[in-house]
């Protein structure tokens, strides 16, 4: 089955929002692209350009302004291994690096939707690692988006309620309209290592697996 698409997904995340009732609009081109501000100022004054190598930035990620807040949305792609997902994750925290830069005051609202490849709401390995993504907030709040078959309008309405999009509803409800990946725990350590400002993505990767692995003795 071929890789979803950020542009297809994020027409259907559009929809779904105004659905809901939430404000829709564009987002800046720039959010997106690979300068920082600041470089952009600088090249204006020097005449040079700076480029952030291909490998740095995801391939494929889109932007789109929900309710006043800025969102960046990619795609996850390969097997659920956390060697793949830890290289894509970082390229997608480097392009909201990026967008940060941009934002100014509204930097702190910056979020990072990212959806797993269509059958990862079913397989383990895929919802653990997407409990470990969205206990990551280093940069930004980022959710993951899960779903069985290919995604649908109602899949997209159901991911964009457990985010900041969603509007109130009855309180029986919640529960149900609740992913429930956020049933999820983590291993004992792992919290107090997402929390830990010091380690870099590769740093946290190995501290991740260290714990896990004293876990399993």
């Amino acid at each position: 089955m071929p890789d979803l698409d950020a542009a297809s997904l994020v027409t259907m995340l559009r929809q779904a929002a105004r659905t809901i009732g939430a404000t829709v609009a564009d987002a800046p081109e720039y959010l997106k692209g690979d300068r920082f501000n600041s470089e952009v100022l600088s090249d204006a004054i020097s005449g040079s350009t700076v480029r952030r190598q291909g490998s740095d930035l995801p391939a494929s990620v889109e932007a789109v302004i929900f309710d006043d807040f800025p969102v960046l949305l990619g795609v996850l792609t390969g097997p659920p291994s956390r060697g793949n997902v830890s290289t894509q994750v970082l390229r997608y925290r480097n392009q909201a690096t990026i967008a940060r830069s941009w934002l100014g005051a509204a930097a702190p609202n910056l979020h990072l939707f990212v959806a797993a490849p269509v059958g990862a709401f079913g397989a383990p390995e895929w919802r653990q690692l997407a409990a470990e993504i969205e206990a990551d907030d280093r940069v930004c709040r980022k959710l993951v988006w899960l779903f069985n078959d290919s995604p649908t309008a109602d899949s997209a309405k159901e991911f964009l309620e457990r985010t900041f999009v969603a509007r109130p509803w009855p309180t029986e409800q919640r529960s149900e309209r609740l992913d429930s990946v956020a049933n999820f725990s983590l291993p004992d350590g792992w919290e107090d290592a997402l929390q830990d400002q010091e380690l870099d993505f590769t740093t946290l990767v190995d501290r991740l697996i260290e714990l896990q692995r004293k876990e399993a003795v």
